[in-house]
């Protein structure tokens, strides 16, 4: 019988506080055979990166492991010395981290950040180095030529590649893909994730695969760990987990998850579309955008960022803009905000033609608020929830300052966050995303806007927690006749959202209908790529999936 080459056993790890110990992960274990795949889920906070960190040994203060075993073909890690540990690094055990944008070095060329990890292991001559750069460039498919380019200089996706591409380098045992995808769009994910499986059955290595992602894993992993709160509720096979499971906390996981394709599920989140005809309050008419990308030659470059753009949203409706990554959806948003200035083009809000010259004299920023993607950087961490609230209600006047406790408690209440009185002073890393989220959320209300723009409010944060926010703002909809612009590139959640999908490609529309005659009824070829990568199935066909039996 085969033995495992990844066991951990009992694993438990902790955070040395000033009162004490917090235990984060407490009595994990599981096996991970050669050649396969086991998906390891949770929402964020559950323990999944520590869990990683502790397999390399690279868990950074004040991070303790306070017990248990990790045992890789047949060696204690925990036992072993630094520059024994050092040695099994990347050679041995590599990992893909989750941003690859902060895991390059800002300041190195791709191709020196390649070859210092080919150095670091062997004493390889420098041609040597550069014909192996090479072969691990066309192995995840990213031309040569980006060898000489910086990480800024690059796509999300090429960035992800170069990460995958380092974590190969030395054709290793085990690959750890630490949430590898989560900021990429849907169809770079599911490309680079076919391309790394591709890999994986020619190479032969096993991926412990983490995300927040069930439906992932759903498609590719061999076995499936369910942590919650620091501990394994469930693991198994995935085909009898998908369909077989009775923990109440893997059937929320998989029950959260939308599609673009299919029959609708009324349960998963009602539809309530304006009833009758609704004024107009946003309108943009030909818009365009362009960047300055500096000069070749006696020549100046630039990039239509946004190209002859149209678009009416009317009162208490709900559009999203679907793209990719770099199609402008989110350039549409800051113009639309006033945060990036026109090129040309004309946006008028509620009668009134924003303008270089008017902009300023409107209420644009209390009429037009914005909710960003990431929870975590939206809110400044050294200042509470109070305060964050308490800004928007003094700027714009819209409370007595006698009253402004009141009326920060009812914003929180109206937002989820109960009871709000053990919110109000909390600061933004004493709550999980979904909380931030929220508090971004009741920011956002507390000027009462007639247009929200919610740019990928929900991409950042666990599946379970992304239909809860949507739900909050349809409702919010309903109570306070907000218009909503929906940013994002899953169409599977704009499908359930969005009263109304604009298709966007390099800056231009490609496809508008309502949300489910667009997914039911595509007519572009584009719109069918995107709703098959956000559908169920999507990997079938591409090349037989991996078995651990075979």
């Amino acid at each position: 019988m085969t033995e495992p080459m990844l066991q951990v056993k009992n694993l438990c790890v902790a955070f040395a506080l000033e009162d004490g110990l917090l235990p984060t992960v407490n009595s994990v274990s599981f096996d991970l055979m050669p050649g396969e795949i086991l998906g390891l889920v949770g929402e964020s906070g559950s323990g999944k990166s520590t869990i990683a960190k502790s397999i390399l040994r690279i868990l950074s203060p004040p991070g303790l492991i306070t017990g248990g075993e990790i045992i890789f073909q047949g060696t204690n890690l925990l036992q072993v010395n630094d520059e024994e540990m050092r040695q099994l690094r990347w050679r041995h055990i590599s990992m893909a981290p989750q941003s690859a944008l902060n895991s390059l070095n800002p300041v190195m060329t791709v191709g020196e950040q390649v070859r210092d990890t080919l150095a670091a292991h062997e004493n390889l001559s420098l041609p040597q180095i550069r014909l192996r750069a090479l072969e691990l460039m066309r192995m995840v498919r990213v031309d040569s030529v980006h060898l000489n380019s910086y990480p800024h200089q690059l796509s999300g996706g090429m960035r992800q590649r170069v990460v995958i591409a380092i974590a190969l380098a030395w054709e290793p045992a085990l690959l750890i893909m630490d949430e590898p995808t989560t900021a990429l769009d849907v169809l770079v994910e599911r490309k680079i994730l076919t391309e790394v499986l591709q890999l994986q059955k020619s190479l032969g290595f096993s991926i412990l695969f983490i995300t927040h992602d069930i439906a992932l894993l759903l498609e590719f992993a061999d076995k499936i760990a369910v942590l919650k709160a620091g501990e394994i509720v469930e693991i198994g096979e995935t085909h009898s987990l998908g369909k077989d499971t009775s923990n109440p906390y893997t059937q929320r996981l998989i029950s959260s998850i939308p599609s673009a394709s299919g029959p609708r599920d009324p349960t998963l989140l009602p539809q309530n579309p304006p009833k009758g005809p609704q004024a107009p309050i946003l309108r943009l008419e030909k818009v365009n955008k362009w960047f300055p990308l500096g000069s070749a030659g006696f020549k100046r470059q630039s990039l239509h960022a946004v190209n002859d753009f149209s678009l009416t949203i009317h009162k208490r409706e709900i559009v999203a803009l679907v793209g990719e990554s770099g199609s402008g959806k989110s350039t549409i948003g800051r113009l639309i905000s006033q945060i990036t200035p026109l090129s040309s083009g004309t946006i008028t809000l509620n009668g009134n033609v924003l303008t270089k010259r008017n902009a300023s004299h409107l209420p644009v920023r209390k009429q037009v608020q914005m909710i960003f993607q990431d929870p975590y950087a939206s809110l400044n961490g050294i200042h509470s929830v109070r305060h964050h609230i308490e800004r928007p209600l003094l700027r714009h006047k819209m409370c007595a300052a006698a009253d402004l406790e009141t009326h920060i408690l009812k914003l929180l209440s109206d937002v989820g966050l109960e009871p709000p009185e053990q919110f109000i002073d909390k600061y933004p890393h004493e709550m999980s995303g979904g909380q931030r989220q929220r508090v971004a959320i009741a920011r956002v209300l507390a000027v009462q806007p007639e247009l929200i723009i919610a740019d990928e409010p929900t991409s950042m944060l666990d599946v379970s927690v992304r239909m809860e926010v949507l739900a909050l703002l349809a409702e919010l909809r309903e109570k306070m006749g907000i218009s909503l612009l929906f940013i994002t590139h899953d169409l599977a959640a704009a499908r359930y959202f969005s009263d109304r999908i604009v298709v966007l490609n390099q800056g231009s529309i490609v496809e508008e209908n309502t949300a489910e005659a667009l997914v039911t009824t595509p007519n572009s070829h584009y719109t069918k790529q995107l709703i098959a990568a956000a559908s169920p199935g999507w990997l079938s066909g591409k090349f037989e999936k991996h078995s651990s039996e075979v």
